[in-house]
């Protein structure tokens, strides 16, 4: 692990500690408009986005604009949202699946700052909330091109 990414790793693992009590507790279905890459990976991508629907919290309301910065590296985009473990804190997704994605669930803080403990229930089919979910497909093959027979 390179010290860029070990300074990464402990920014992120400092974030995730902070309780979701100290400044609010929201989570929001988040329609995304346009996705910013940071100038080296890993990194943070903004999100820019209207939120859909609000499912928990006071502080947000639906149409609002929000950016969110969510963890990102050029990491195996065949790695899906849906093989992801939710619960198991701050985890890094692949910027060709942000950039493909339309909506997400996010859970944030007062700030808009994604919390990474899991929520205490379920959100619709969606199950529980924690950091930043990808809810769409992302129309990206299940195995690459060169792997098929």
């Amino acid at each position: 692990m390179t010290l860029r990414r070990a300074f990464l790793a402990s920014i992120l693992l400092m974030s995730a500690a902070i309780p979701a009590s100290a400044a609010g507790d929201n989570v929001v279905l988040f329609a995304v408009n346009k996705v910013d890459l940071p100038a080296k990976l890993p990194g943070f991508c903004r999100l820019n986005g209207v939120i859909s629907q609000v499912w928990d919290g006071k502080a947000f309301h639906s149409g609002q604009a929000l950016v969110l910065s969510v963890p990102c590296s050029a990491g195996n985009p065949f790695s899906t949202p849906a093989n992801l473990i939710q619960g198991q804190g701050v985890h890094f997704f692949a910027v060709e699946v942000l950039l493909k994605s339309k909506q997400g669930l996010a859970r944030i803080d007062d700030a808009g700052t994604l919390i990474w403990q899991p929520s205490g229930h379920f959100y619709g089919p969606w199950g529980v909330a924690d950091g930043y979910r990808v809810l769409d497909g992302a129309l990206l093959p299940a195995v690459p091109d060169r792997l098929k027979s």
